[in-house]
């Protein structure tokens, strides 16, 4: 098993990324704050988001079999079991043969129609926030070129879709 990190066009913002999940049984969407700084901030204050705040990402994760939210935070990361394979906060990354996906095969094998290649096509994807770690086992994702700037509207827009 190994970690494989995930560079996108933005970066996961480290103070308040707050993050959102919206899902139904065929679609998952995870919208949170990316990384926007103030060309006038003089790092003296901190800034407190707000639904109606701009510089928000979601991604759109398809045919998911399973995902987990919550614990441990970044503070903790330590003791996530994937830490030693190299897992890193405020990032993007892929776990490479990851056991989790092995456990849902193992799972569905007693399926009279379960087939091993039908597990090959997922990926484990893990979105380490500050405050909360999120981990899917997906066939893929995007990120939606087409969403609201601010998370309330968003989350509108994506309820309408679900």
């Amino acid at each position: 098993m190994k970690i494989e990190q995930i560079k996108e066009k933005f970066e996961i913002d480290a103070g308040a990324p707050m993050p959102r999940i919206l899902s139904n049984e065929h679609h998952l969407y995870l919208v949170f704050y990316i990384s926007k700084v103030s060309p006038n901030w003089d790092g003296t204050s901190v800034h407190v988001r707000s639904d109606k705040d701009d510089g928000i990402v979601t991604v759109k994760f398809t045919r998911f079999a399973q995902f987990k939210f919550g614990n441990p935070n970044d503070e903790a990361i330590h003791g996530h079991p994937l830490y030693d394979f190299g897992l890193e906060a405020y990032s993007i990354q892929k776990v490479i043969d990851s056991n989790w996906i092995k456990e849902l095969n193992a799972m569905n094998s007693v399926h009279p129609y379960h087939k091993d290649e039908h597990f090959e096509k997922y990926e484990h994807f893990i979105f380490f926030f500050h405050d909360t770690c999120f981990e899917i086992v997906a066939e893929g994702y995007s990120v939606e070129a087409n969403s609201e700037s601010n998370i309330k509207d968003e989350i509108q827009r994506i309820g309408r879709l679900l």
